[in-house]
């Protein structure tokens, strides 16, 4: 999630800090930051306003020892998969899936570091970047450390990508287990949208988050994703809804890295926080944040990546399968949801499974089905 050697950044003191960007990993930097050194000077620039807030939510396997007592949140101590050819129900009390609302994160961590002095620039209209100084169209800062959290869609080349679209919904009967997180109930594989499925994420048992999730080539619109949202709401639901919010999203999946420095430290998105496969990224940016914040002010060189190597190479080879044969891409999947040993399929989804765990895991997709579409042309 860093890239560079930064050696000079580990052998000066740092009193100063400038972040470009305002999003979860830049805000996330800042509170790592601030956290371990109060004394710190930070400003934090971005081209967009203040508020709104990013309407999205961040979702992810909660480790006891991850401490986010200060967000609220929901928590499923059960989650669920299934296709037209199978049905597995998963516990996982001890790690559950997570939910935080994006308003929820931003507004707590935003108040929390004004309130401890973090000076925020927004509405920037540019946000250039040096190995020592921030430059905006008013001014140009120099700092003691410079770091480059910023990230954009338009601009970026993936492997693949992950676009979703949802629905808070209420129903007028209880038609909802709120213990139960349905991961993914698989849809049919096309050339558009080589993986497809529907979230289903119950807060009570009149509401939930219903959401229709692709991987695909090419992001796919709203509109398509909010229209199989309403099919599947409208062949399910046995009750009346009403639809609340909604929300809409894309994320990289195989992100390609081409933005390299050797003068800035470079976090979040562009140094490879999105684990490939998944699209997972807010565990790991909190986790690697920290541990990047207590090198950086130890004096020690910041280097590191937040995915181990074996979970990149699988994610790719699982990726380029569903390029080169997008029609086989829910069988693959389904099989693997399928067969893995359990805690094996929860580690791996959380983004730090062992080395054993993570051979497993892919010893059980269909092994000449995944081997005839690598080698496709």
């Amino acid at each position: 999630m860093l890239c560079g050697s930064h050696e000079d950044a580990s052998m000066r003191t740092i009193r100063t800090v400038g972040i470009r960007g305002a999003g979860l990993s830049g805000l996330s930097m800042a509170r790592a930051l601030i956290k371990a050194r109060p004394e710190l000077s930070i400003s934090v620039y971005d081209i967009r306003p203040r508020l709104p807030h990013p309407q999205r939510t961040f979702c992810f396997f909660k480790p006891r020892e991850f401490n986010l007592d200060y967000l609220p949140r929901y928590e499923w101590p059960t989650i669920a998969f299934r296709s037209s050819s199978f049905s597995r129900t998963l516990d996982v009390s001890y790690n559950p899936y997570t939910l935080i609302r994006g308003d929820d994160f931003f507004d707590y961590t935003l108040r929390e570091l004004e309130h401890s002095g973090v000076t925020f620039h927004w509405d920037c209209q540019k946000v250039l970047i040096g190995s020592d100084w921030i430059e905006t169209a008013e001014t140009k800062t120099r700092f003691d450390l410079v770091i480059d959290a910023a990230f954009c869609h338009s601009e970026a080349k993936s492997s693949m990508w992950q676009s979703f679209a949802g629905m808070w919904v209420e129903t007028e009967q209880p038609v909802f287990d709120p213990t139960v997180a349905t991961l993914m109930d698989l849809q049919g594989s096309s050339v558009e949208a080589p993986v497809s499925f529907i979230y289903v994420l119950p807060t009570t048992a009149h509401s939930a988050l219903i959401e229709h999730t692709t991987f695909s080539p090419t992001p796919l619109p709203e509109r398509y994703h909010l229209e199989h949202c309403r099919d599947w709401l409208n062949s399910r639901m046995q009750s009346d809804f009403q639809i609340k919010n909604s929300e809409h999203g894309v994320i990289p999946m195989g992100l390609i890295l081409d933005k390299q420095s050797e003068d800035n430290l470079i976090v979040g998105s562009n140094a490879g926080a999105v684990r490939p496969a998944t699209g997972y990224a807010f565990a790991a940016t909190i986790r690697h944040t920290s541990e990047l914040a207590r090198s950086i002010l130890d004096g020690r060189a910041a280097s590191g990546y937040p995915h181990p190597r074996l979970i990149q190479f699988g994610d790719k080879l699982f990726l380029r399968a569903l390029r080169r044969d997008p029609l086989n891409g829910e069988y693959i999947l389904a099989r693997l949801l399928e067969r893995s040993p359990e805690k094996s399929l929860i580690a791996f989804l959380s983004g730090e499974p062992s080395w054993s765990e993570a051979i497993s895991v892919w010893c059980s997709v269909p092994k000449l089905t995944m081997l005839r579409s690598l080698i496709r042309i």
